[in-house]
């Protein structure tokens, strides 16, 4: 065999590996990009279900005022959350549009994932207490709404009422901290998977999320059947 013809054998098939590796960094670009989109897309519906959650209370905020009219005490205190509200739903529309610019005008996924590291680490941090109280403020304007006595609302039991209303804000900003924590940690695997050119991370992940799965469809399950099992003991 020639030596030209061995150097051409040798540079068809650098050639050739060099077009694989580029195929499987392309591969893998692509499947860590629709994983990053589809968290994205997580935090959108959290921000358009809790900006609907605002503008429940907004409305029942402004139905409280005219049946508390007479109630100077409340009449403040329903003004104040009215104007947290509008200032909560203000800032997750911002949250939102800030989120789509990320997501649409990113040179690279590397510089699209860290930017959506840092919207976890910082604004989404903040908004997670907020949307926690929005829950409460709504919960609360229920309450005012339903048991309006004649401008009046009485609490009988303030320590459990308290401690109630607290236990409620914790549940909803664990629960949110836990989603978001999950979000960071597959934000820092597809992360160092696309610098290190493999899924090895991401596949490793995606195995424990399918057997939380499994746990978290049986603790729902139970809980489901207590609850049913309750209602039915309650009404017998």
């Amino acid at each position: 065999m020639k030596k030209d013809e061995l150097i051409s054998m040798w540079e068809e098939e650098n050639s050739e590996l060099y077009r694989n590796q580029k195929t499987d960094r392309n591969m893998i670009t692509q499947y860590l990009n629709e994983k990053t989109l589809k968290g994205s897309r997580n935090m959108k519906f959290s921000l358009i279900f809790y900006g609907i959650i605002q503008l429940a209370n907004i409305v029942l905020i402004s139905m409280n005022l005219t049946g508390y009219a007479n109630n100077q005490a409340m009449i403040w205190a329903l003004i104040a959350q009215l104007v947290l509200s509008i200032a909560i739903l203000v800032f997750s529309m911002d949250m939102f549009y800030r989120l789509r610019e990320i997501n649409n005008y990113s040179e690279s996924l590397i510089q699209l994932i860290n930017k959506q590291l840092y919207f976890y680490k910082r604004p989404f941090e903040i908004w997670q207490v907020l949307a926690a109280l929005s829950a409460i403020i709504l919960i609360t304007n229920i309450n005012l709404f339903i048991d309006n006595d004649n401008g009046s609302y009485v609490i009988y039991h303030k320590l459990r009422y308290a401690l109630v209303t607290l236990g409620v804000f914790l549940f909803i900003y664990v629960s949110q901290k836990m989603s978001s924590t999950l979000g960071l940690r597959n934000l820092k695997a597809y992360l160092s998977d696309l610098q290190a050119g493999s899924l090895d991370q991401s596949q490793s992940l995606e195995h424990k999320r399918k057997r939380y799965l499994y746990l978290w469809i049986a603790l729902f399950v139970l809980l489901t059947a207590s609850l049913v099992f309750g209602l039915i003991k309650a009404l017998s």
